[in-house]
């Protein structure tokens, strides 16, 4: 089980990128660390911080649920 993540233009020759959940997961504790906060003190990831205390436009790709929710655009 995995996810992959690709852009939705109809071309099947643009990159996309497949991981397993726990290499999905790591991926976005990076990217949460390169925007200055740390993933698991978030609510959702077993913090008690708020997302509005954050500012980041990669919010909707960090604060997604694994597994559902809705496409990110």
């Amino acid at each position: 089980m995995g996810l992959v993540l690709f852009p939705g233009d109809g071309d099947n020759s643009s990159p996309d990128v497949s991981w397993s959940y726990s290499g999905f997961a790591a991926f976005r504790r990076r990217l949460a660390e390169t925007e200055g906060f740390v993933l698991c003190e978030m609510r959702g990831f077993g913090g008690r911080r708020p997302w509005s205390e954050v500012s980041t436009a990669l919010e909707p790709l960090l604060d997604h649920p694994d597994d559902g929710g809705d496409d990110l655009a």
